[in-house]
């Protein structure tokens, strides 16, 4: 881990000095590449104002915090921190903090344009910042990941689970092991790795010829639930070494259910239904229904429980006998897939009484 209190200083910095980052991690949820902007044109006016008109989509909330600003005033409780831009210039770019610059920018433009009017008092508040500078030994991919992340992933303002998993691989891919990634941004190591897993589901599919066009960020939940869901995961033929699906048709197929179609309606227009698709994956009858021109999801649940009435119940028994007969070394020594198997069960069991509850309610 980075010694990080140690290797931030503070300095007063005015608000033109400052660049917002253009490779803002937080831009991944536009659907965007981390890194796209070399660092030695971070300082020139395009790349500036592209990067502010970014910022004021509504998605990082820019345009509420300048109100508040503009009703209470900068506090700088939590203070920017930047770092120094390798150009020739004295500017810094801003690591943590692009929210409230952009808020304070978009204040002193409209002042600028006569739509608001700013006391001098005001205007000095908005423009001289108490920053922190980090250290130049801290290399930029890493301050700018890292920093953020500690914020964001861990509390304040939450990242989506696709930026979260972005950074997650970013962090491995600099050399950092899974463990570190994990630790650098205050995330266990488990919920990293899978958020790791499904990043590169959704990356094989950004590859596919045919659907690599429809592989969103949006579509990243999918992956989600499928790799969370055993029937599911083992039916597209996860590799975990490789963190690829190797079932290549049945992966084509399923990215058909997720991604809208001229011909049929969407099979799996939530991502829930991929926890129900795991309940009949493996059943012929049923998959055959959903597989139809005009079948759903609903009906092939129907045929299943048709097929297979009160079959759950010795299921339930052998599951119950099977957790019981672990012992604590069983327990020490279980790996990740039989963890993840658990957690499965324990989340559907908690579902299942919920669904019992609401359907006893509605009587």
């Amino acid at each position: 881990m980075l010694e990080l209190a140690s290797a931030l200083t503070p300095k007063s910095i005015k608000l033109d000095d400052l660049l917002l980052d253009p490779n803002n991690p937080r831009f991944s949820e536009l659907g965007e590449e981390i890194n796209p902007i070399p660092e030695l044109r971070f300082n020139e006016e395009k790349v500036q104002e592209k990067t502010f008109a970014k910022m004021k989509d509504p998605i990082f909330g820019a345009s509420e915090l300048r109100d508040t600003i503009k009703t209470l005033g900068f506090l700088p409780m939590d203070r920017i921190v930047v770092r120094k831009w390798k150009g020739v210039t004295e500017k810094y770019v801003v690591i943590e903090g692009n929210r409230r610059v952009s808020a304070l920018k978009w204040l002193i433009s409209l002042n600028d344009a006569g739509k608001e009017t700013f006391s001098e008092q005001q205007i000095n508040n908005f423009t001289h910042l108490e920053c922190l500078v980090l250290d130049d030994d801290i290399a930029p991919e890493m301050a700018h990941l890292i920093l953020p992340g500690l914020r964001h992933i861990s509390g304040i303002k939450e990242w989506g689970p696709y930026q979260k998993a972005k950074v997650v691989v970013a962090l491995r891919n600099s050399g950092m092991s899974p463990q570190e990634a994990a630790q650098s941004l205050g995330l266990h190591i488990r919920p990293a790795n899978r958020a790791y897993r499904c990043f590169m589901a959704l990356e094989q599919m950004r590859k596919s010829e045919e659907y690599g066009e429809f592989a969103t960020p949006k579509l990243y939940t999918y992956f989600d639930e499928a790799l969370n869901k055993a029937p599911i995961r083992t039916w597209l033929g996860w590799n975990d070494t490789t963190n690829q699906f190797e079932q290549n048709e049945r992966l084509l197929e399923f990215y058909s259910w997720i991604v809208p179609s001229e011909d049929n309606e969407l099979k799996l227009p939530e991502t829930s239904n991929v926890r129900d698709l795991g309940k009949i994956i493996e059943d012929d009858n049923a998959m055959q229904i959903f597989r139809s021109p005009h079948g759903t999801l609903l009906r092939a649940l129907a045929k299943y429980e048709v097929d297979h009435p009160e079959e759950w119940s010795p299921k339930i028994s052998a599951a119950n006998s099977a957790l019981k007969s672990l012992t604590p070394n069983k327990l020490r020594t279980m790996e990740e897939a039989a963890l993840q198997a658990i957690q499965e069960l324990s989340e559907t069991i908690q579902q299942v009484l919920k669904d019992r509850d609401a359907l006893i309610k509605s009587q």
